[in-house]
């Protein structure tokens, strides 16, 4: 009888018995198995009957060692709960997913704080917020709002990274819809000018589910970015 105590015990089982001509000859009908169960042992139904097919062909003078037949029993018992753990993976994969995919649609129309000098004001639209990094060394920090024509509607000095535009201009008056670009700046103690990255809402137009990158946002004005615990979004 084929000695399983050792690693290799399950192989010799699997090559005496498992093989389609060996089970043919045995008449055990072959398993409907997906393409993906390429193993001998894919069905547990397979596992016994092979295993009954040994007992059958042992030698009556020789009986089967009862260390084995431990041996080959918690084997079949670690595959079903392989087995077990395989198909509950497949579940939680799944609802992962369908987590995911509701998650990400509540995304949609929602707005981001990427790196970009221009936002979109409309009559509905929130204070524009505004982020930037302010340098060591500076002494002082501007930030300059234009208008599509280029005219210099707004100048605040900043105090810190964090900054609100509430839409009006320097005489307190509400600004039109429409685009407006942002320039931020800082002087040092030598009065050296240094421009500063600045960071402003962008809408969230779409969002791509389990592509070959993961979540993908489509972003205007951005295109599609990936989606990561990183990224600020804005109510």
């Amino acid at each position: 009888m084929a000695n399983i105590s050792d690693t290799k015990g399950l192989g010799n089982l699997i090559s005496q018995y498992g093989t389609d001509s060996a089970k043919a000859k045995a008449g055990i009908e072959k398993p409907e198995v997906s393409t993906e169960d390429t193993g001998a042992l894919a069905d547990q139904n397979v596992f016994l009957k092979l295993y009954i097919e040994q007992l059958k062909g042992q030698d009556p003078t020789s009986p089967q060692d009862a260390n084995d037949m431990v041996a080959q029993m918690s084997q079949f018992s670690s595959l079903e709960r392989l087995t077990g753990i395989s198909d509950q993976l497949e579940i939680m994969a799944t609802s992962l997913t369908s987590n995911q995919a509701l998650s990400a649609s509540t995304l949609v129309g929602k707005s981001i704080l990427l790196d970009g000098n221009k936002a979109k004001i409309t009559e509905n639209s929130d204070d524009i917020q505004v982020k930037t990094v302010i340098p060591d060394g500076s002494q002082t920090a501007t930030l300059k709002i234009y208008d599509a024509d280029n005219r210099l509607v707004r100048s605040s000095v900043l105090n810190s990274g964090d900054y609100k535009w509430d839409k009006l201009d320097d005489d307190g008056k509400v600004l039109p819809p429409g685009e407006y670009r942002f320039v931020a700046s800082s002087a040092d103690a030598e009065g050296e000018i240094s421009a500063m990255t600045t960071q402003l809402p962008t809408r969230i137009q779409g969002v791509t589910i389990n592509g070959e990158n993961g979540t993908m946002l489509n972003v205007e004005n951005h295109g599609k970015i990936k989606l990561t615990n990183e990224l600020e979004i804005l109510g």
